[in-house]
């Protein structure tokens, strides 16, 4: 009976993003400021983000993106060796997109991946594409920065 692979080991996120509905516009500047400095252009499709305004139907809006679990199914799902990494700064579930072949395993695998919006195929690049915590950034997440009503705020686990 051949044995399954050994189980990839994450460490514990040391920092998340996280969003109060309550006080979001639905401006959508965190998307385009996510697009902006991982695309090089201001593009929501791209964004590593994404936000369903609802306020029309008299509820708070809503974000999406990936929540850095401590335990990632995406990162246990990926069969490629160093497709799917740890940052070791922060913690963060990190793509890279020179190792990924595209399998879309990750993006099935999260359980939070119901609209497709915190896992996704790049649609020009081939490979998928989560939040990196913008990993190169010391001053945290664009999206974060760019948020005007402070909806999203950049802060260490506990």
């Amino acid at each position: 009976m051949p044995s399954s692979p050994p189980k990839k080991q994450a460490m514990k996120p040391k920092f998340r993003i996280t969003f109060d509905g309550a006080i979001c516009s639905g401006c959508r500047c965190c998307e385009l400021a996510c697009s902006l400095f991982h695309e090089g252009q201001c593009n929501p499709f791209l964004a590593r983000i994404h936000v369903t305004p609802k306020v029309f139907e008299g509820e708070n809006n809503e974000v999406t993106f990936c929540r850095q679990c401590p335990d990632p199914a995406c990162l246990h799902a990926c069969p490629v060796e160093g497709a799917l990494i740890v940052d070791e700064r922060t913690g963060a579930r990190i793509i890279d997109q020179s190792v990924c072949v595209g399998c879309g395993k990750c993006a099935d695998a999260c359980p939070l991946n119901t609209g497709g919006w915190v896992i996704r195929l790049h649609s020009e690049k081939k490979v998928y594409i989560k939040c990196d915590l913008c990993r190169e950034r010391d001053e945290g997440p664009a999206c974060v920065e760019a948020c005007p009503w402070g909806a999203l705020k950049y802060e260490k686990t506990r």
